[in-house]
């Protein structure tokens, strides 16, 4: 016999016959009441797994020490004040279970066992460690919850192999600065302890996947922990917070989030920002209010609010569940982007003749109205439209269009009227779908319309940058419909890129309606570090959308000019992945669908902004997104599925250009470079072939792992692409391997090198 299970049983001793069975591997007594065990036990010498858990043991005799082959002693749940002195002999102990017991102190001879890989301690009484814990170089998992520690035990910080490290209910005041070294920590529970702050120490373990830090009547998570990029579950429950840092919206893996028994009046918006967020447990608080942009995460499945005083939404919907929430939160938000469209339209369209008595119908005070000219001394559309906004938040739910409709009747302001009586759409159509359809809804023609600027829902009114505040300086480049030139902005003193339809004038209203979409995109997408962002719009003398200007010009350009030093390529390429995956975590999805080295731009420091949303889409059903949206990419970097007619564009077209992309990066090669005729690409591309991975240097540390990745990502079938999360994570840890220093260096190299070549 190998195997004997008697678990589960009322034995009070195990027959000593067993200890005869010289053949046993595995003897499973667990759930017992056993008081001891056999005299005899040492001659099962092929004895690798002991269960003894849950019986009333108060020792374990001596001959244990003497089974050399055991793997895995469990021996918890029992009465134990002392383990085997002599446990340091069994070397092949792989795991070891003595939790809920009564040890005052732990043997040193634990610390022996070099291939233990758990061990589990908890809930026992002893106060200190044994030195040599750091020789434990195979631990993946220690578990030293509720005991009487002050301190992690030293040298835990040195166990390069520790996945994860659990001590909560332990008197421990600090940890220690060195934990940072646990570089292959995924999981650290803190729970109810006595630290007097959140330990900024945590935050510098990049690898974290699960933070547990209950009970510890924090105050306040300072800003850095955005830099915990890979954290998946984050418990605060049971703390002393009201708010939560804005950087959290940098935590793109976190899906649950535990936040019940705190002190919150105000739903944090920053939670509003996780596209991954799946469970979020808030319940316990004082919030009085769910954000309408709650609707926003997607991905959200269970809420929890309840012990909440809230009025908004209204108990019975609650009382529904999650979907009815979102449902309703969704609902709501349409209607307020409705309202906000309104006081666009107004903001651009009306005079300051009629602002000021405006201004007195709605009931704002003189103060409020000095201090609304204080902040926009010199832009009557934006004092315009912070009197609106300002109306609504004093009105509430009572600030209707029909509100303010009565308000201009009253006023004799018809012109103004005859725009907020068209119907807005309906919320089932979201701003999306207006979009798409090229117009803004009603059966006449809107203020924007009558302007050729199509209709177009923001968050909030768009900043506008006068032309005349512009100097012109250089031509940047050209598109199908549009071109960019940098300017100098005279107020600003900065360069900033201008993108203009290539005709003045009277232009075509479905070009218009193009670029439009695109700030709109910007507008959202801009949020993200690796993301070119929009600082503005000009209204006249023809649309325009004003971004920063990029001193480092475009990635193909820097790839056809430099070497670059890979340390600052992997880095490129990393941010690229982040900032794929912000678009493509937005709600709906941004497709980019024109990913290639000429739209990733590059900032003073050769860090990314993805640029040139002119073919970007929302996604949806449908595959044109506009009526009058290009319906292609570049040719090059475009997916099988793309040329057939029916299927509608996915996130897996954006990877599949990535995936080229990153071959340029590689070969700093053009694909199908010798191939001008674009029928022999387009069949090619359909039948398979790829640009020559042949051209990717073999001699670069981890080509293995990029090689891998590019032919993933351009995979005939899209199923079989990664996700851009997927990519993010096998580009951080190449990325990873680069230090600071690398990487100045790498920078340092590509400027004297562009400086040679001019």
């Amino acid at each position: 016999m190998r195997e004997l299970f008697i678990y589960d049983n009322q034995l009070t001793e195990i027959p000593k016959e067993v200890c005869s069975m010289s053949n046993l591997e595995v003897l499973n007594a667990n759930n017992n009441r056993l008081f001891t065990l056999p005299p005899g036990v040492e001659k099962l010498q092929k004895l690798r797994n002991l269960f003894v858990d849950e019986n009333h043991l108060t020792e374990l005799p001596q001959g244990v020490c003497s089974l050399y082959n055991l793997e895995l002693l469990g021996a918890a749940k029992n009465k134990l004040s002392s383990l085997l002195s002599g446990v340091g002999k069994l070397q092949k102990m792989r795991e070891l279970f003595i939790y809920d017991n009564q040890l005052t102190e732990i043997p040193a001879g634990i610390c022996s066992l070099f291939n233990l890989e758990l061990l589990d301690v908890k809930n026992n009484r002893f106060s200190t460690f044994p030195p040599g814990v750091e020789r434990l170089q195979k631990l993946r998992k220690l578990h030293i919850d509720g005991n009487e520690l002050l301190e992690v035990p030293p040298g835990v910080c040195s166990l390069s192999n520790l996945e994860m490290l659990t001590c909560h209910r332990n008197p421990i005041a600090r940890l220690p600065d060195d934990i940072k070294r646990l570089s292959s920590l995924k999981t650290l529970d803190i729970s109810d302890c006595r630290l007097d702050e959140f330990p900024r120490q945590v935050q510098q373990i990049k690898t974290l996947e699960e933070l547990y830090a209950d009970g510890c009547k924090f105050n306040s998570v300072p800003d850095e922990i955005g830099n915990l990029q890979h954290l998946q579950f984050l418990s605060l429950a049971t703390n002393d917070l009201s708010t939560l840092p804005s950087t959290m919206s940098h935590l793109r893996r976190l899906r649950v989030v535990q936040l019940w028994n705190n002190k919150f009046e105000k739903f944090p918006e920053v939670l509003c920002e996780m596209p991954a967020i799946e469970k979020l447990d808030i319940k316990n608080n004082s919030i009085t209010k769910l954000p309408n942009n709650l609707h926003r995460a997607g991905n959200l499945k269970d809420l929890e609010v309840s012990g909440n005083p809230l009025t908004y939404p209204p108990q019975d919907v609650c009382n529904q569940g999650t979907s009815a929430i979102m449902a309703f939160l969704k609902l709501s938000a349409e209607k307020e982007e409705n309202i906000l469209q309104a006081f666009n339209l107004l903001s651009v369209n009306m005079e300051e003749r009629q602002w000021k008595p405006l201004v007195r119908s709605l009931g704002i005070s003189e103060m409020a109205l000095d201090t609304i000219k204080a902040s926009a001394p010199d832009d009557v559309p934006d004092q315009v439209y912070q009197t609106l906004v300002q109306w609504r938040e004093r009105e509430g739910e009572a600030a209707t269009l029909s509100a303010l409709e009565q308000h201009l009747r009253k006023l004799n302001f018809q012109q103004l009227v005859r725009q907020l009586s068209l119907e807005p759409r309906t919320p089932e159509h979201t701003e999306f779908e207006s979009t798409e359809a090229g117009a803004g809804g009603g059966q006449e023609e809107t203020l924007l319309q009558q302007r050729k600027y199509p209709s177009v829902t923001v968050d909030k009114k768009f900043p506008i940058v006068h032309f005349e505040q512009l100097e012109k300086k250089s031509f940047l480049g050209s598109g199908g419909f549009a071109y960019v030139r940098k300017f100098r902005h005279r107020d600003w003193k900065i360069d900033v890129a201008v993108k203009r339809l290539m005709r003045t004038g009277n232009v075509e209203g479905n070009e218009q309606e193009v670029l439009y979409s695109e700030a709109r995109k910007l507008k959202l997408a801009c949020k993200s570090e690796h993301v070119i962002s929009l600082l503005g719009i000009c209204m006249s003398p023809d649309f325009a959308i004003v971004m920063p200007y990029m001193e480092n010009g475009s990635l193909a350009g820097l790839l056809r000019d430099v070497d670059v030093p890979w340390a600052l390529r992997w880095r490129m390429a990393h941010e690229i992945s982040l900032g794929m995956t912000f678009l493509h975590c937005q709600n709906p999805q941004i497709l980019h669908c024109d990913l290639k080295a000429e739209n990733v731009l590059l900032d003073g420091d050769f860090h990314v902004k993805i640029s040139d949303f002119g073919l970007s889409k929302w996604k949806t059903k449908s595959r044109v997104v506009t009526t009058t949206s290009p319906v292609g990419g570049t040719l090059t970097h475009v997916p099988p599925e793309f040329f057939d007619i029916d299927q509608a564009p996915t996130d897996k077209f954006d990877v599949y250009s990535f995936g080229v992309l990153l071959w340029e990066m590689a070969t700093r090669k053009t694909p199908y470079e010798n191939t001008n005729n674009s029928a022999l690409i387009r069949l090619a591309v359909k039948n398979g072939q790829r640009p020559n991975m042949d051209l990717v240097p073999t001699d670069l540390p981890d080509v293995d792992t990029l090689s891998q990745l590019i032919q993933t990502c351009w995979s005939q079938n899209a199923e079989h692409r990664p996700s851009f999360h997927q990519c993010e994570e096998d580009l951080h840890i190449l990325n990873s391997k680069s230090s600071k220093e690398d990487i100045q260096q790498a920078i340092t190299d590509v400027l004297k090198k562009k400086a040679g070549e001019n």
